[in-house]
């Protein structure tokens, strides 16, 4: 009962400060006048009696979660637009590289710059030299074994930016990179950006060369990224078997869970024998790989080359020709690239963080 007299004491005091001030009444709408150039209306003062501020609790701030794919994305543009090609051995690589040693930075890692070298013979059979690196970020996990996550960095030298190939599979890496960072996950994971892989795979050949056999052995499995955006459709490859394992738990998570992520039992990765993706100097090895890929395995020779109906790019192909620029890419196919960055965020993710053999 004293509470109830307090507060009619205040409310009151209050009404007749009100009074006393001629405080104006409300406006009977809020509606904005329509100008030429709308202005903001003033709101109205309202005075709130003291007993209600006491009684009302301020709902705690809650951040709303970014969606998968979104950093990605911003990612995508600066490596492709912002930095464009980025040829193995040219300052637009080694750009890159610098790009992605500050992300790791900035997401709390300490990155690793491993330099190589190589050489080639370009088309008029001059030898070249070049000198390249992998940039590596490692963060530990409940055990010591490892997952390997990897994607090359380079691009070729044709007219294109690399936005599909290969600027999409590094922008997938460093997102979910960022967002595992202080997740507690089963496995100790290995991202490695490569570099020099459209100069025969050389950034992966390089790091599988320095490996010890302590390594390959605490190596579970390698997860390999390449050409994620621009392809019809998604897939996760393997070969079969005992080795098919991160692969077949992985199309089972993304069922569940509303993903349309594909596979090619028994798939050739090979092209005359060589192989085609930097999965190839680790599968060489015996450690089993799993590789994400967006393409269309319906078309053309049904060998996974023709990415999208013929009539789009170069005779269906977008990855080595001058369509491979994400302008391209956002107007010929309108939504796509964002679909498949959260594709496959997500179901990296999932792996990383879940999935225990």
């Amino acid at each position: 009962m004293k509470k109830m007299l307090w507060l009619v004491a205040i409310l009151t005091v209050t009404l007749a400060c009100q009074s006393s001030v001629g405080l104006a009444p409300a406006p009977t709408s809020l509606a904005p006048t329509a100008t030429s150039s709308p202005v903001a209306s003033p709101l109205p003062t309202v005075v709130v009696p003291t007993a209600t501020l006491l009684a009302t609790e301020t709902p705690p701030a809650t951040a709303t979660p970014v969606p998968a794919g979104v950093i990605a994305r911003k990612h995508l543009a600066a490596l492709s637009v912002d930095i464009g090609q980025r040829i193995a051995g040219t300052e637009g690589e080694r750009n890159a590289r610098k790009y992605i040693v500050a992300d790791f930075e900035s997401a709390g890692y300490k990155p690793e710059v491993q330099e190589f070298s190589t050489t080639y013979e370009d088309e008029d059979g001059n030898e070249i030299s070049i000198r390249s690196a992998n940039v590596i970020a490692v963060k530990p996990g409940l055990s010591k074994q490892e997952i390997i996550v990897g994607a090359h960095y380079d691009s070729t030298g044709d007219a294109g930016r690399g936005a599909d190939d290969n600027a999409s599979s590094v922008s997938v890496l460093l997102e979910v990179a960022e967002k595992i960072r202080e997740v507690e996950t089963p496995y100790t994971i290995r991202f490695i950006t490569f570099g020099c892989e459209e100069v025969d795979l050389n950034g992966s050949s390089a790091y599988v060369g320095r490996m010890s056999r302590a390594d390959i052995d605490n190596t579970i499995a390698m997860i390999n990224l390449d050409s994620l955006a621009a392809g019809d459709n998604t897939y996760l490859y393997s070969d079969e078997g005992q080795k098919a394992r991160v692969r077949d738990w992985a199309l089972d998570w993304a069922g569940k869970h509303g993903f349309d992520l594909q596979t090619v039992k028994n798939v050739d990765l090979t092209d005359e024998g060589a192989g085609v993706s930097d999965h190839f100097a680790f599968q060489r090895i015996g450690i089993p790989f799993a590789y994400f890929e967006a393409t269309n395995w319906t078309l053309g020779n049904q060998d996974g080359y023709t990415q999208v109906d013929p009539q789009y790019g170069e005779a269906g192909e977008i990855w080595h020709t001058q369509y491979d620029d994400l302008e391209y890419l956002e107007k010929t196919f309108p939504g796509r690239v964002d679909a498949h960055l959260n594709l496959f965020v997500n179901v990296l993710q999932a792996i990383l963080t879940e999935y225990s053999q």
